[in-house]
């Protein structure tokens, strides 16, 4: 019984210490780019993306797999991340006259390069 105990405490706190382990990382949109480019993250890590545009912001991921927006100037949002989340994403109103996505920002599960 008592080692029962004991590896329900630990898996407990092994519970605990992952929870207590998702970071939150900081995007900043810009009139013309996301930075960083691309943000390296965990599954569980949540992004604050802070508009500094001088005007709303709608970001939408590749696919319309998950869109937040309108984001007010100055405006703040948080978003929580899982390895199901597209990664790729864009400023939804910065299209070319041909349909390209012209300011695109990532979410990369990779280690970050060290240089």
């Amino acid at each position: 019984m008592k080692r029962a105990f004991s590896l329900v405490a630990t898996v407990a706190a092994m519970s605990i210490a992952s929870a207590a382990a998702a970071d939150e990382h900081t995007v900043l949109i810009l009139a013309d780019a996301y930075f960083p480019k691309v943000t390296y993250l965990d599954n569980g890590d949540s992004v604050r993306f802070i508009n500094m545009s001088g005007g709303e912001h709608n970001i939408v991921a590749e696919g319309a797999a998950w869109e937040i927006g309108p984001i007010p100037d100055q405006g703040e949002v948080v978003l929580e991340i899982s390895d199901v989340v597209e990664k790729l994403f864009f400023d939804k109103d910065a299209v070319a006259d041909d349909g390209t996505l012209l300011v695109q920002g990532e979410i990369s599960f990779d280690s970050a390069p060290l240089n």
